[in-house]
């Protein structure tokens, strides 16, 4: 294409770059001595909108937790076990969002506009199919996956609990919005990995704002509760899942709109409504990995919330509040993770490797300092953060312990955060799906079983699997890293 402005982008992109690739006669200390305060600010600046962003993600979790925590613990642990099953059949396109995102970066940095232009519009439509697809999916066997997911499957009717028949009055709802899901999470990471994080930060609040008002309306029937009555009948967890359907609807139609608009891309009309095929085959050598290593992940999540719930329904409300209370001191790792990636992708798809591993040392160094302090301020403020829950006060002092547990482990949860995006923008996408896999089935698995079910330690056994499973990961990790095998994956020339 020949439009003036999407010219000016890549050639200001040309100029902007500071190392041509050539050797440099220069000793790597010194370079990382110099530049790591400059690549420090640099990373930062990518990561506040995004971490921001996270946090805003968080904030409509918390919302929904504590409006639905006026309906008791059969309501939260109904809810959160439909996030897990969601968060599992989100990872069908994390090939499309993660190996998009990589190539994406990567064209940039080699500076290809012609492939960023079918990238997306491969991403975009294969986006669109996938999301139909779920949504059959979700209002068809619903009900079945969250009984899969809770045991009741495998047990007598007599003997089965109401969660997946709760669960799936949301699940109902949430399917159709996970068509615009689908195509809002394409364009967000493809917005990012062109360096556009504050934009998505902007939507994400929009529609967040517009979640909560919708959770009064809907849910609450358009009361503020304990201070007026509703004016009509409050719909419960299903008032969550309109209002949800809805924010999701608006942030996908202003991230679409600012991606095509993007000077990088620059896409009109048919263009939009193509699937380029060696985009694709691309896209899935790159992002299969991914989707494989999140399935694992997310496998993994299930079995831990399997053995919760068999430890009993308070318990798995407990870990879940714990999770979600622990989450608001990782965001800046999340953040801090797609930075780099964005970052190295840039630098590896122009073989500037010794900015690569300057932004490498970086942004590890960074993590190990903020992470494990915000933590421990996030510990203090735990008792704190559980006044607006109703639970008893044995689920009260378990999300205590299990928060203050996770302190300890976040020197090596802040590796194996950072490290799987350092892997994972250089192309290694293999690696982490295998260290996932050696992490949980040699390590959390069989302590979480051994300790949490066997010996009957039960919440803490599990706990301890989860925890452990984690270390063992970063561990692996720190190891792999070490090796570069993320420096040998280049883009090269079509």
């Amino acid at each position: 294409m020949n439009n003036p402005a999407s010219i000016e982008f890549h050639q200001r992109q040309a100029r902007c770059l500071p190392y041509d690739g050539r050797p440099m006669p220069v000793n790597i200390v010194m370079i990382n001595r110099l530049i790591r305060g400059h690549l420090r600010r640099k990373l930062l600046h990518l990561a506040a909108p995004i971490i921001v962003q996270i946090y805003l993600f968080q904030l409509t979790g918390v919302a929904d937790n504590i409006m639905l925590g006026q309906f008791g613990e059969q309501t939260i642990a109904a809810l959160g076990i439909c996030l897990q099953l969601n968060f599992l059949i989100i990872l069908s396109y994390a090939a499309l969002t993660q190996g998009g995102s990589v190539l994406t970066a990567q064209y940039l940095g080699a500076r290809k506009p012609e492939q960023l232009r079918d990238t997306t519009s491969t991403l975009l439509m294969s986006a669109l199919i996938i999301g139909l697809s779920i949504a059959l999916l979700y209002t068809q066997l619903g009900e079945t996956l969250l009984s899969l997911l809770t045991t009741d499957l495998f047990r007598p009717p007599a003997e089965r609990s109401p969660l997946p028949a709760l669960g799936y009055e949301y699940l109902q709802i949430i399917g159709i919005g996970m068509i615009p899901a689908a195509l809002g999470q394409v364009a967000q990471h493809v917005l990012q990995a062109l360096g556009d994080t504050r934009s998505p930060m902007k939507y994400v609040l929009f529609s967040n704002v517009l979640n909560v008002i919708g959770n009064f309306i809907f849910l609450f029937g358009g009361a503020l509760p304990g201070l007026t009555d509703p004016i009509f009948e409050p719909m419960g967890i299903r008032g969550v899942a309109i209002s949800t359907v809805l924010s999701w609807t608006l942030l996908a139609s202003l991230l679409v709109r600012k991606l095509l608009k993007h000077p990088a891309i620059d896409l009109r009309g048919l263009q939009i409504i193509r699937v380029v095929r060696r985009q694709l085959v691309k896209i899935a050598r790159i992002g299969y990995p991914l989707s494989l290593d999140g399935f694992l992940w997310q496998g993994s999540s299930f079995l831990y919330a399997m053995m919760f719930n068999r430890v009993g329904a308070d318990a798995y409300a407990a870990f879940l509040i714990a999770l979600m209370v622990r989450g608001l001191s990782l965001a800046i790792g999340g953040g801090l993770q797609q930075a780099t990636a964005i970052s190295l992708g840039q630098a590896v798809g122009g073989d500037r490797l010794i900015r690569a591993r300057a932004i490498v040392r970086t942004s590890l160094s960074t993590a190990l300092v903020v992470l494990p302090a915000l933590s421990a301020l996030i510990f203090l403020c735990t008792p704190l953060f559980l006044t607006v829950y109703d639970i008893s006060e044995l689920s009260r002092s378990r999300v205590i312990g299990m928060v203050g547990l996770g302190v300890v482990f976040t020197f090596t949860t802040a590796i194996a955060i950072i490290i799987p995006g350092v892997l994972r923008a250089g192309g290694d996408t293999k690696a982490p799906m295998v260290i996932t896999f050696l992490g949980f089935s040699c390590v959390g698995l069989p302590i979480a079983w051994l300790f949490g079910l066997k010996l009957g330690f039960g919440l803490w056994g599990v706990f301890a699997g989860f925890m452990l499973d984690e270390a063992a990961k970063a561990a692996m990790m720190l190891w792999y890293l070490r090796k570069e095998t993320w420096l040998q994956n280049m883009t090269r020339s079509d």
